[in-house]
């Protein structure tokens, strides 16, 4: 739920209070946020400042987004196509003003096949490096994860 707060960029800090980029830039180290907050009108959704270390299957990058930390997981769809249009109304600047890296690789999705009967073995993922764009891909191929999660105050 929204609770009233414009569009745009924020960065949460320990007691989820939502701060402006410019306003978090204040504090004396800025770099310990963890997380940015898209705020959009389809809601609010908390974003890791960096990819997880490693690439993983389809399989591998659900369990390894969900223990990130307790309630993230792996972009629908739908949140992938939000975050890559961000990215040209400050998203990447965000992610590096507090030490992250842009969302720039090829990332998994929650989202598998929506038809097992046609395929068991594909899944949704999305470039956002290149055009944005959500392609089917094989599970066992490995890809970049970015964790994000609903924001909940």
């Amino acid at each position: 739920m929204k609770n009233n707060i414009e569009n745009g960029i924020y960065i949460p800090d320990d007691l989820r209070k939502l701060f402006t980029i410019d306003e978090w830039m204040q504090r004396a180290h800025p770099e310990t946020a963890r997380t940015v907050v898209l705020v959009t009108d389809s809601g609010m959704l908390e974003i890791a400042k960096e990819d997880l270390p490693s690439e993983f299957n389809f399989e591998g990058a659900q369990k390894a987004a969900a223990e990130y930390r307790e309630g993230f997981r792996c972009a629908t769809r739908h949140e992938a196509i939000e975050m890559y249009d961000a990215r040209f109304r400050g998203l990447d600047e965000a992610f590096e003003k507090i030490g992250g890296k842009p969302a720039t690789n090829i990332y998994w999705t929650s989202e598998a096949d929506p038809d097992p009967e046609y395929s068991s073995i594909g899944a949704f993922v999305y470039n956002g490096g290149g055009t944005g764009y959500v392609i089917d891909n094989s599970k066992y191929n490995t890809h970049a994860v970015r964790p994000v999660s609903a924001f909940k105050k």
